[in-house]
Order: structure tokens, then C-alpha cells, then sequence
């Protein structure tokens, strides 16, 4: 198969990204067909040592940090996260590049009969096996895997890792997970392993004790990083931020990093990644505090809350729950204070819109309701409805390229148009500016 070939075949398995389940049910996510396929591939995932990250929000965020630290250092690593924003390949990383579409359509060529072999395996269950396999090798010494959805059944967690981390908890996937932060935290739980340290991220108090009691109950030792750590942001602006990180035991061990990423919930993640790479560290793994500060500094992960400058400028964010709408918000304020934005949304049907416009909208000049028609995707016309709750002037378009236009037609050279409501719009937005920008630049002044 070539590239492209090997996507189709890839897509033509069932995809609960493109088509929401409507039950979280061991018939439709389970541990054994992937566990199934890796045992035909010699159980790949046994040959290096893993990081497993899960969280409601910022687990891409915390697991593209510590896989940039751990490069830093000079271990080969390999990052699973999912989805993508425009390329399939974003999903396996050995090293700081995705994996070629040469190497990509070889090895899913090559496992295709394993795969026929394995009865009613899903995309993204073939996917991770994918990851883990390529990690092989390319003899990774660690792998850095972003949960794709819940934890307990999802297919990454199929893993012993040396250590694993769970970020912040809020409301998402709840006719998956359930409806209340304590169902979402048990599922979230189920990365949790005997023996194996626990890394957490400040939580609601309901899902902090889902998961002191999970972790107690496995014998798992678990850090609380909003206990033992201390954070404290020092300056910020467009291009990035830098904050001081130390242990609550000794506040005389300060280190100052530098993020690249906007946002004060970005810090909170850099915390959590940092005190995650420090359990590698207790477990012997050689992590110098230079090579934490340049991976913090080096880290890429587009279109969270990624700022094109310009007249008007451009923020591009795949919040999509009501909590990472408003940490959306909270930093436009905090970088922005004042200054008139433009709003960009579209999301998928099963995501909670009337929590996001809530706050979202009381914030904008304008709304401008999109979609990229995804199967998933709710209609721009759909959106207006639950927009009509809130005093902004909101309008409807369906061409992407329009849409920015018509975005920044409607905000001030001064003002920001954002861009938000899913990880796929984000990436649709990104592309196209990003085209824009190469034929700007390709056409003679």
C-alpha cells in the first residue's frame, strides 16, 4: 500500500472519533483485541519503558512537555497522542518529527495480516498498536502515551508504565463516561497500577478523592502536585511565559523555565510534567535540569492557544468542554485585557455547547457559527439556537476560508479573532492560515 492507500484501509476500520459511541461498553472498548494484535506482534510495548498520561484536559499538553524533556536529555522517545490536528502521522513521533508516510504505510502494510486476524479491532485500537510497534523499532528507550478516551478500557493502557499522570478532571464524554465528575474520575482511575507512582494534577475535591481511594486501594504512591510543588508565573506576553518551579520541601531548590505555550493552565501543566519527569528521575533515569528547561523551552503543540500576530491578529484553541472554554477566556483577558475578539465556533454534537457559549459568548463582539461537516459536527444552523441565549450578534457560514474572512472583516485591526469549539476546527483553521500565509508569501511584491 502506498500513503494514501494505507489511510484509507486505516479509516475503513470503526472510528468513535469520526462517529461517536453511544455506549462506553466492553463490546465497544475493551482491552483484549488490542492486547490480542500486540501478543501477534511479539508485545512490542514490552521492549522500553513508558509514561501514561490521562486527564480530561491538557494530558496532549503535559505529554508533548515531558516527551520534549526527555529528548532534551538525550533519550529516544516516542510520542502517542491523538487526534491529530492535520495529519494522521502527528499521532506517532519517534524523536521530534512524525513518522514519514513511507514508514507509516510500510508498517501498516506489513501488519495488515495481523490485523485481519484480529476480529472487530477499531481504529484507534490499531493505531496505538501501530505506535507501540514503531517504538520497537525504532528502539525507543521511552514512550510518552496520551490516553485517548477515559482510561480504564481505553486501548493504551495496556502498558506498565514507570509512571503515570492524571491532569485536570471536568465534564467531557459524559454519555460515555458519565454525567458526574466521580463516574469520569473511576474511568480515569483505571490507569492507576500497582507499585506504579501516581502523578496528579489539582483536581475538583470529588475526583481527588475517586482517585486517592483508587490509588490506595492498588498500592499505587501518589503525588499531589498541588500539595508538594509550588508554581509561581513571573512575566508573560504573545510569544510565551516564564515561571519558577520548586519543591514545597525545599522552596531554596527554585528553577526558572520558559514556556512557549500561552496560558497560566500551561504552567499548572509544566508543573505536572515536570514533577512526573522527577519520579523518572528517583527511578534512576538521567534528567539534568537543563535539559527539563530546554525541553520546556523547545516544546511544540500547536493551536492551544497559539497566537498569529497580525491586523487583526489570531488565536487558534481546541478547547471543547466548558472548563477549557473558560481557560480560554481567562487567558485572552490575561494577555489581552480590553481588546475586542471575534469568535470562530464549531463543535461536535456530543460536546456540552450551551457550557462553552456560556463562556465564550458574554466575552466576544461577534459569533460567527461554523462546522467543518465531519460526520460528528453540528451544522452551523444548529449552533445559532443555543448562540440566541446570549446578548452577541452571532451569524452563520460554512466555508472555512469565508469564515476567517468574514471574522476578520468583523473585528477591528486592534482586535483577535478566535478560533475554537473542537480539536478538527482548530486544525482545519490552522491549514488554512498557514496556506494563507504561504501564498502571501509566494506572491512578488
Amino acid at each position: 500500500m502506498d500513503y494514501q492507500s494505507a489511510l484509507e484501509y486505516l479509516y475503513s476500520f470503526v472510528d468513535f472519533e469520526a462517529k461517536s459511541a453511544d455506549v462506553y461498553a466492553p463490546e465497544r472498548f475493551n482491552l483484549e483485541r488490542v492486547r490480542a494484535l500486540l501478543e501477534r506482534l511479539g508485545n512490542p510495548h514490552e521492549s522500553y519503558s513508558s509514561v501514561h498520561i490521562a486527564g480530561t484536559k491538557g494530558k496532549g499538553s503535559v505529554a508533548a512537555m515531558v516527551a520534549s524533556v526527555l529528548r532534551a536529555a538525550g533519550f529516544k522517545t516516542g510520542l502517542f497522542t491523538s487526534p491529530h490536528l492535520q495529519d494522521f502521522r502527528e499521532r506517532i513521533q519517534v524523536g521530534p518529527e512524525p513518522i514519514t508516510r513511507d514508514s507509516l504505510a510500510a508498517l501498516l502494510t506489513e501488519l495488515r495480516p495481523k490485523i485481519a486476524a484480529t476480529p472487530d479491532i477499531t481504529f484507534f485500537e490499531i493505531s496505538a498498536a501501530l505506535a507501540l510497534e514503531c517504538f520497537a523499532r525504532q528502539k525507543a528507550e521511552l514512550a510518552v502515551l496520551e490516553v485517548g478516551l477515559g482510561g480504564r478500557l481505553d486501548a493504551t493502557n495496556v502498558v506498565t508504565p514507570a509512571v503515570c499522570a492524571i491532569t485536570p478532571i471536568s465534564h467531557d464524554h459524559t454519555g460515555l463516561l458519565g454525567d458526574t465528575i466521580e463516574s469520569i474520575a473511576t474511568e480515569k482511575a483505571g490507569i492507576i497500577k500497582s507499585g506504579v507512582p501516581l502523578v496528579v494534577a489539582p483536581q475538583p475535591p470529588a475526583a481527588m478523592s475517586v482517585l486517592r481511594e483508587r490509588a490506595s486501594a492498588v498500592g499505587a504512591p501518589l503525588i499531589d502536585v498541588r500539595a508538594e510543588w509550588i508554581w509561581k508565573r513571573k512575566m508573560h506576553d504573545s510569544t510565551g511565559q516564564r515561571f519558577a518551579l520548586m519543591p514545597a520541601a525545599r522552596p531554596q531548590d527554585e528553577h526558572f523555565y520558559q514556556l512557549p505555550l500561552l496560558g497560566a493552565h500551561q504552567v499548572e501543566n509544566a508543573a505536572l510534567a515536570v514533577a512526573l519527569v522527577q519520579q523518572l528521575r528517583e527511578q534512576g533515569w538521567s534528567v539534568p535540569h537543563r535539559s527539563i528547561a530546554h525541553g520546556l523551552q523547545t516544546v511544540k503543540w500547536p493551536a492551544r492557544c497559539e497566537f498569529f500576530p497580525g491586523k487583526p491578529s489570531l488565536m487558534l484553541d481546541c478547547a471543547h468542554n466548558r472548563a477549557s472554554a473558560r481557560r480560554l477566556v481567562e487567558t485572552l483577558q490575561g494577555y489581552f485585557p480590553g481588546l475586542p475578539w471575534v469568535l470562530v465556533f464549531g463543535a461536535m454534537r456530543d460536546k456540552d455547547v450551551p457550557g462553552m457559549f456560556a463562556e465564550l459568548l458574554p466575552s466576544c463582539s461577534a459569533a460567527i457559527m461554523t462546522s467543518i461537516g465531519a460526520p460528528r459536527a453540528m451544522l452551523p444552523s444548529e449552533l445559532l439556537p443555543a448562540a440566541a441565549a446570549h446578548n452577541c450578534a452571532a451569524t452563520a457560514a460554512e466555508d472555512l476560508f469565508g469564515v476567517l474572512a468574514q471574522a476578520k472583516h468583523a473585528a477591528t485591526p486592534a482586535g483577535i479573532v478566535v478560533v475554537t469549539g473542537s480539536v478538527a476546527l482548530a486544525g482545519a483553521a490552522r491549514a488554512a492560515v498557514l496556506e494563507d500565509a504561504a501564498l502571501s508569501a509566494a506572491v512578488p511584491l
